[in-house]
């Protein structure tokens, strides 16, 4: 125990023992501390620009966005939405069909409208609706980028919808590289309803919802469209995942960088407290050199903790 405050006194406390000059403030101890804090954060980065390319991302993110999707609705006081396997099942396909036909649309280039899908699956439907995004690596990216779109916000919030699919999926687009996302919205209904039909204008990119006509009183089918990430989840692959692994995975990839960058806070927390008691513990005694890398290295940690890299691999994301 003696060993171990010693120790400490020497590192982080001025004192004669160590010439008022802590011993993690030496450049050079300072230089490696820098060198393992870039190492951190250069491979964080490097995992959440690999994660999507895996089974788990997709696994983690459908459910993420199930959760994230609830926890608007609640906050509006609106019923969470169930997890439906049919339009989890259409999302899915709907997600391979884009990636094998190169294209990102509510409608398809042969003219298979989200519909389609639900019909295909067997969902029978009183109401429905279809988020898309693509190109992103982070769910709550996803959310906040639905969200701040007035449709695809809508869709979210609906208070006629009961049930939702989702489904992620990664493959390539026109030959480039992207994590797709399909968001299935459903009301059940004993009988098919034929869906509202939707009309995009193509000058400002939005989507127009006419509305059913009165007189037959049926409750039309909504549509919000992202350029963004769309979900797709392998019923084979989470059948295969316990709920632990999902959640240690899930820990690493979406709370990994915001853990880290409290972690950088905290060391310029300590940092800056040595090298206030190294000044003014002892007036007399300073080291010009010591305290001028020590400000270096808080600069550049400071540095470190901003670069936001899921803000970088995320700004593209694309939601119709």
């Amino acid at each position: 125990m003696r060993n171990i405050v010693k120790t400490f006194e020497r590192l982080f406390i001025p004192n004669r023992k160590n010439d008022y000059k802590p011993h993690i403030l030496w450049p050079r101890n300072l230089f490696y501390l820098a060198v393992i804090l870039l190492i951190v954060k250069f491979i964080i980065f490097s995992w959440l620009y690999y994660f999507p390319q895996t089974s788990h991302f997709a696994i983690i993110t459908s459910s993420k966005l199930v959760e994230l999707a609830n926890k608007e609705r609640i906050a509006q006081g609106l019923s969470p939405l169930v997890i439906n396997q049919q339009l989890v099942e259409a999302a899915e396909k709907k997600a391979i069909d884009m990636l094998n036909k190169d294209y990102f649309a509510h409608t398809s280039p042969n003219g298979l409208t989200p519909w389609y899908w639900l019909d295909k699956v067997g969902y029978k439907y009183a109401a429905a609706g279809e988020n898309l995004a693509k190109d992103f690596t982070d769910s709550e990216y996803v959310n906040d980028a639905w969200m701040d779109s007035p449709l695809h916000r809508a869709n979210i919030l609906n208070g006629n919808y009961q049930d939702i699919g989702i489904a992620v999926v990664e493959g390539d687009i026109n030959g480039q590289k992207t994590t797709v996302a399909v968001q299935f919205f459903g009301k059940g209904s004993v009988k098919v309803v034929k869906p509202v039909a939707i009309a995009e204008n193509k000058a400002d990119n939005k989507i127009e919802i006419p509305q059913p006509e009165p007189s037959k009183n049926v409750i039309g089918e909504e549509i919000n469209l992202l350029k963004g990430p769309q979900v797709f989840k392998e019923r084979g692959i989470i059948s295969g995942i316990t709920e632990q692994s999902q959640g240690l995975i899930g820990v690493i990839t979406e709370k990994s960088e915001p853990v880290v960058q409290k972690i950088y806070i905290i060391v310029l927390g300590i940092i800056s407290l040595v090298l206030m008691l190294s000044i003014f513990i002892n007036i007399k005694v300073q080291y010009p050199k010591m305290i001028l890398m020590t400000v270096i290295f808080l600069v550049l940690i400071a540095a470190i903790a901003l670069f936001n890299g899921g803000a970088i691999l995320n700004k593209g994301i694309n939601i119709i």
